[in-house]
């Protein structure tokens, strides 16, 4: 396989010791290995040629470039290199050097030409749902033989994957039940709102159901207030897709679960194939009911919410009353307030009277979205076998619940590894809900159906289209895609 070690591979390569906290490997340090790629960046000085250099792209928790300017008010992070110094001063035979993405880079074509050229970072980023359509191509690493060894750098730990909550392996194991990579934090997204501008609308309660939702919009809108911030633009992250994880799983509340067919609790792009190819899967009159309830919102948005607009800058100047938000903000929040207070609230509950099915529950979009989620290429498997035990033994001393606490402190994400603490101000991601979301959009399927869903939504929503002409587009759409995905994965057909 190209995306795995073979086991003569693993046992030439790896031999586990528990002498106090080290991986031995039992291969010589390898000559320096840099990837190829132009975009790395390492400390101060130049590493000693023969180093192995792990190339590492950390998302956001990676540290600050000491080359860039940071924005007024921001605060340099620092956690992971920390972290990294530390690391390379017990091993003075590895080099960690950050990779930095492009600016303005598409995470799905940075992938689709780093793979085909293989020179990715030795460490990426990325959301699951980005790899399962290309795992037989060999895009990501099996971690299986590594996660069932100890951390020898926690205390007790007898497998690594142990040490992560349940949601964090589910969210890693893909479509052939195998291990693509480790997760050490998540994400939640509620609601961000202005309270002073709540106060002058005279909404002196959060509003729980979408009715109550819908009169604080109203109230916001007399008082001169730009409700909602939101925009349709696939350059933005994230309102209709958001949008759609909370209402569309409320919808079907009852039916949901049938398309998650392995039952753990996270509804896959293949499973999402399957039950296209089925034909149950959208299920167009919930889908529909979907697009009616974001069109009465509209009313509430920014002027120009079809295309690409800073909303989020409209907030902080007070413009806009509320959008939605990730828990990755507080950073910015705290480092840099507003001029007004703020506060966060659940997305309002979907009453029985607005859509028979359903059942007054709270859900939330509340996963393993983290920055500290990460794969390793598959081609290094072929490649530069003998890189990858050093690539894992900086992955489990990454994943000490010190270390995965002390990054997302400055990241404001939430710990998905026992024993890491989150910093107090995520409590309004600790509130209990119902159900976190199992299925979230089209991005589900993949980026390229995200793309053609949120076209759908840009000619949709400001028009006169007729409901039978908006489903007729939606489902062209969707076969489209889905028939894109069964050409790069003959296997998923049924």
């Amino acid at each position: 396989m190209q995306n795995r070690l073979t086991r003569r591979q693993f046992l030439q390569t790896l031999s586990v010791a528990a002498v106090g906290t080290t991986l031995i490997v039992a291969c010589a340090p390898p000559t320096q290995q840099t990837g190829g790629n132009q975009q790395q960046t390492g400390g101060e000085s130049a590493p000693d040629k023969a180093k192995t250099v792990i190339a590492h792209w950390a998302q956001t928790a990676e540290p600050s470039d000491p080359k860039q300017e940071l924005p007024a008010g921001a605060k340099p992070k620092v956690a992971y290199q920390k972290v990294a110094d530390e690391y390379m001063a017990a091993h003075p035979d590895i080099a960690i050097e950050w990779y930095r993405f492009p600016s303005g880079g598409n995470l799905d074509e940075w992938l689709l030409a780093r793979m085909t050229a293989q020179d990715a970072p030795d460490i990426y980023w990325a959301n699951t749902e980005s790899l399962w359509p290309h795992v037989n191509k060999g895009w990501a690493l099996v971690f299986d033989d590594y996660m069932n060894l100890p951390n020898p750098y926690v205390q007790g730990n007898d497998q690594w994957k142990n040490q992560f909550e349940e949601i964090a392996v589910i969210s890693q194991t893909g479509p052939d039940g195998h291990l693509y990579g480790v997760n050490m934090d998540g994400a939640g997204v509620l609601t961000v709102y202005n309270k002073q501008a709540f106060a002058d609308a005279g909404i002196t309660q959060d509003p729980k159901t979408w009715t109550e939702f819908m009169d604080a919009n109203q109230k916001l809108l007399d008082k001169g207030y730009i409700p909602y911030g939101a925009d349709f633009s696939p350059d933005t992250c994230c309102f209709p897709h958001w949008f759609e994880a909370h209402v569309y799983n409320q919808l079907l509340w009852d039916d949901i679960w049938q398309y998650d067919d392995d039952k753990n609790k996270v509804i896959t792009a293949r499973e999402l194939t399957t039950h296209a190819q089925k034909g149950d899967f959208p299920e167009w009159e919930s889908y529909l009911q979907l697009a009616h309830m974001l069109k009465a919102m509209t009313p509430y948005f920014p002027i120009g919410y079809e295309g690409k607009l800073d909303y989020r800058q409209l907030f902080r100047q007070g413009k806009v009353a509320m959008y939605m938000e990730g828990n990755w903000a507080i950073s910015d929040f705290t480092n840099s307030p507003p001029p007004f207070e703020i506060n966060w609230m659940a997305f309002p509950v979907v009453t029985s009277d607005i859509w028979p099915k359903a059942q007054n529950k709270v859900v939330r979009i509340q996963g393993a979205w983290g920055a500290m989620q990460y794969h390793i290429p598959g081609y290094l498997a072929q490649k530069e076998s003998d890189k990858i035990p050093h690539i894992m033994d900086w992955l489990m001393y990454s994943s000490k619940p010190e270390n995965v606490t002390a990054v997302c402190a400055e990241t404001s994400l939430v710990p998905l590894t026992k024993g890491a603490t989150a910093r107090p101000e995520l409590a309004p991601f600790s509130q209990p809900y119902d159900r976190a979301v199992p299925y979230q959009s089209w991005a589900t399927l993949s980026s390229s159906a995200l793309n053609a869903e949120y076209s759908n939504w840009q000619a949709y929503l400001p028009s006169e289209m007729s409901d039978s002409d908006f489903l007729a587009m939606a489902k062209k759409s969707w076969d489209d895609e889905v028939k894109k995905i069964l050409e790069a994965n003959p296997d998923w057909k049924i």
